[in-house]
């Protein structure tokens, strides 16, 4: 059996979510200046996914931040990024839910109410995974995946041959 890396799965899971999740705001929003009822349930079915795995990618967040080399810098970073996972996957939730509950049958004022929630979902997402990219790219935490910064690596390659 294959055997990954713990922190190596998180990385793997959090692009579906944001793909999906993304997806499903910007079909809402074409929904609604389009007014074409049918790209709803399409954003709906987006949402649902994204949002489980939105689920999947908070789970195995805090499994790989348990055994993520920590610094002081490094755990502000990662404790903001774990909020705004949290808070997309809440946000997610709601609207999942209230549309499910609703059948997704709703009135125009509830959808533009819908679509900015999904709005300050994206936000949190979009900066949310900012911050994943910062912890892989910049401080090194994803192991092979990022360079954490050293000041000996501070010269340039010479490319003069």
């Amino acid at each position: 059996m294959l055997s990954l890396p713990q922190e190596s799965v998180h990385p793997l899971v959090v692009h579906f979510p944001i793909a999906l999740l993304i997806t499903a705001l910007l079909l809402d929003g074409l929904a609604l200046a389009l007014k074409r009822p049918q790209l709803h349930r399409v954003a709906l079915w987006n949402l649902t996914l994204g949002t489980c795995g939105a689920g999947v990618a908070v789970w195995t967040g805090y499994r790989a931040a348990d055994i993520a080399r920590h610094s002081f810098e490094i755990h502000q970073v990662m404790e903001l990024h774990r909020k705004l996972g949290i808070a997309t996957l809440i946000l997610g939730s709601l609207v999942v839910i209230w549309r499910l509950w609703k059948r997704d049958r709703l009135g125009r004022p509830a959808r533009l109410l819908v679509f900015l929630v999904m709005l300050g979902m994206a936000g949190t997402l979009s900066y949310g995974a900012h911050l994943g990219g910062r912890l892989v790219y910049e401080f090194g935490v994803g192991g092979a995946f990022g360079r954490a910064h050293h000041p000996s690596n501070d010269h340039e390659p010479d490319h003069t041959h």
